[in-house]
């Protein structure tokens, strides 16, 4: 009988080394292809050290400001955490952010807290967690205690929060603003202010923690929340990205010190600390004034330019009218002239009274009858149409320069608060401050006649501020403060059994 061979030879063995001898070319050029690749590989993706830039896309993030490095400190846990995810760090941060608006919504604080700090560890770059959380435990957690120390304490905890946001992430202004927005706005604004603010000076931790050395006239929240903002415009100014509007973050110092003179009004603080705070919110309105704003017709302005360009168009405008008289009139009577009959009509018929077809007949009229310096520049006789353009050119820019300053001051209210910074250091206005405030107190106290004059010695010296002041005595904050004032007034006249005077000091004010 005859058997198989067994061992290293014998068909079994051929086949099984055939079978090799088949792959190991294969097996071959993926083992040279991987060593080829990991030469490219590690020329792209090389870490930086102390030694080496590292590889191309280390030293693109480098130039580009992307690293952790450029971004801010390196937390060793989170880095670690990040690696556990095996590069599904976006999966994870995605899932748990869903689940800490589930915990939002049932108000369970304590998971929220527990997913966002996670979060904070898988993505420590991302601005919309921090503020989340901080927002979290200033408002949201604090609330839940009774007694007000404890609702300071969970304040703090949330502005502490941004501080560690503010450290993992130095190129981002906007963290600086809202440490300056919570520092400002929860301790100086909520029901709990006067004691917040109290508390707040008093924090020895807090303070020895964010600037060591501040004084205890420093360690007002309003001057410590402007002290942030100012910090983050430095950032801003040094090149770093500012991802929110910048009308609204710049104007913060000016408002934040604004406030920090009406608190100390409202707790009775006049003289010359009252002058000097109101000498600062005024220093701040200039400052604001002069800063270049981005906007989105790609041209920076300076709020406080708009008197400037708007009398720069007035004098260019004259010089035209000047050098062409008359032409900017005749050019807008022959543009009507030139309109089919069914658009003059619909021009000249009031719009309250247009037709549906007049008013689409009308407002094609308007556009067509238009008229701009520029185009009655390009008509001016030879020998001057080279100045008319260059001059037109002048008066479009700055005018439509004055326009776009217009609409940005009007949405901060801008004349409203210049004309408040200015008055606030006058001494009539110091005067209706401490005078209101020396009524208010009369009166919560029942000492009735001292109210009455008070109030009225307020109300003289308020008259005497609105004539100088048209911005305040038109604008509807103004009235509102005086109302309000006005209606302790009469509540003091009711109980002395007196009428309110007629005519009143300020009607004006009350009719308007």
């Amino acid at each position: 009988m005859s058997s198989e061979p067994t061992g290293a030879t014998g068909p079994v063995a051929s086949d099984r080394e055939g079978r090799w001898l088949g792959l190991r070319p294969v097996t071959l050029v993926m083992l040279v292809a991987i060593g080829v690749l990991l030469i490219p590989l590690s020329v792209l993706s090389q870490p930086a050290d102390s030694i080496s830039p590292g590889g191309v896309l280390a030293q693109m993030r480098a130039e580009e400001g992307l690293s952790q490095a450029n971004l801010g400190e390196i937390d060793p846990t989170s880095e670690t955490m990040r690696l556990a995810t095996l590069g599904l760090k976006n999966v994870a941060v995605t899932l748990l952010w869903d689940r800490a608006n589930h915990y939002k919504k049932v108000e369970d604080w304590t998971n929220l807290s527990a997913t966002l700090e996670q979060m904070t560890k898988l993505q420590p770059n991302f601005y919309s967690v921090w503020d989340f959380q901080a927002h979290n435990l200033s408002y949201n957690i604090s609330v839940e205690f009774d007694d007000y120390h404890d609702r300071y304490a969970w304040v703090i905890k949330g502005i502490e929060f941004l501080r560690d946001g503010i450290f993992l992430n130095t190129r981002e202004p906007r963290l600086l603003g809202r440490m300056g927005w919570f520092i400002g706005q929860k301790i100086g604004k909520a029901d709990e202010k006067l004691q917040y603010r109290r508390l707040f000076k008093q924090d020895e931790d807090f303070h020895e923690r964010d600037r060591p050395g501040r004084t205890l006239p420093e360690r007002d929240n309003w001057l410590v929340g402007r002290e942030k903002y100012i910090a983050g415009q430095e950032l801003v100014d040094s090149g770093a990205p500012l991802k929110t509007t910048p009308l609204i973050y710049h104007s913060e110092p000016m408002m934040t010190a604004i406030n920090y003179a009406r608190a100390l009004q409202d707790e009775g603080v006049f003289g010359e600390q009252g002058r000097n705070a109101w000498t600062l919110a005024g220093d701040e309105m200039r400052r604001y004034s002069v800063r270049d704003i981005p906007t989105s017709w790609d041209l920076p302005i300076r709020l406080g330019l708009e008197e400037e360009m708007r009398e720069q168009a007035e004098r260019l405008e004259e010089q035209l009218e000047e050098m062409m008289p008359g032409s900017f009139k005749a050019l807008g009577k022959r543009l009507r002239d030139e309109l089919p009959e069914e658009e003059r009509v619909a021009l000249e018929t009031s719009i309250t009274l247009r037709t549906d077809e007049q008013q689409r007949l009308g407002f094609e009229a308007e556009q067509k009858t238009q008229v701009n310096w520029p185009m009655v520049a390009r008509e001016a006789p030879a020998d001057i149409r080279d100045e008319a353009i260059r001059l037109a050119r002048d008066f479009q820019e700055a005018f439509e320069t004055a326009q776009i300053i217009r609409r940005y001051r009007d949405i901060v209210n801008f004349d409203y608060w210049r004309a408040s910074c200015e008055a606030g250091i006058t001494e009539d206005l110091l005067v209706a401050r401490e005078a209101t405030w020396r009524a208010q107190q009369d009166f919560e106290n029942a000492r009735l006649q001292p109210a009455k004059e008070a109030f009225e010695e307020a109300f003289a010296a308020w008259r005497r501020v609105l004539d100088e002041y048209e911005v305040l005595r038109n604008d509807d904050l103004t009235v509102d403060d005086i109302k309000e004032v006005v209606g302790r007034y009469r509540q003091v006249l009711d109980q002395l059994d007196e009428t309110f005077p007629s005519p009143f000091i300020l009607q004006d004010v009350l009719d308007y």
